[in-house]
């Protein structure tokens, strides 16, 4: 008995609290369907909001790999939203987040900025094939979601970033005209 609780007190496997689970929610207002790939159909602003997790790979298993790139092998779980607010296509999506912290200590001891990706699939409530003009045709409901998010942490607790994501069936149905949408989000970590 004694072996056993050794192992399951070194693997952490009792009640997690929030803080071990949930790392960060971010939350932000983006422009609709901007004319990055596509020409423009779709309007209005989303709001958006993100749960990121904490890695499930613990910081033990990473130890001799070079700080600089043990974000390589930390990602994040992710869940969010966009809520079109104008009756355009609105989406949920969840994935793995990766984040690099390239610089640090810029104004004060505890600022950075940040860069982060993510990738993972979408589920949207848009039109698969649209005769109208001012709605995409998507090709499927189900979609791969990329995003790119430049940010600055102002400390420990608090974040604001540029953000960017992609959501397009990668050419795999018939139509693919592709959603990509842009804003700020604000960052509180916990």
């Amino acid at each position: 008995m004694t072996v056993l609780a050794g192992i399951l007190a070194s693997a952490h496997l009792g009640p997690a609290t929030a803080e071990e689970i949930i790392s960060e929610l971010r939350l932000g207002v983006l422009a609709q369907d901007i004319p990055v790939l596509a020409g423009q159909k779709e309007h209005g602003a989303d709001s958006n909001a993100e749960l990121l997790f904490v890695s499930p790979v613990r910081a033990t298993w990473t130890s001799d790999v070079a700080p600089e790139l043990r974000w390589l092998l930390t990602p994040r779980p992710d869940v969010g939203i966009d809520a079109n607010t104008s009756g355009y296509t609105s989406q949920a999506y969840l994935g793995l987040v990766w984040t690099a912290t390239p610089f640090q200590h810029l104004f004060n001891p505890n600022d950075s900025l940040f860069v982060s990706i993510g990738f993972g699939p979408a589920f949207n409530n848009g039109h698969i094939a649209s005769s109208s003009p001012d709605h995409k045709s998507l090709g499927s409901n189900v979609l791969f979601h990329g995003t790119l998010e430049v940010g600055y942490r102002i400390n420990q607790r608090y974040d604001v970033g540029l953000y960017f994501e992609h959501s397009s069936n990668a050419g795999l149905a018939r139509h693919n005209e592709g959603l990509d949408n842009a804003g700020i989000r604000f960052g509180v970590r916990f």
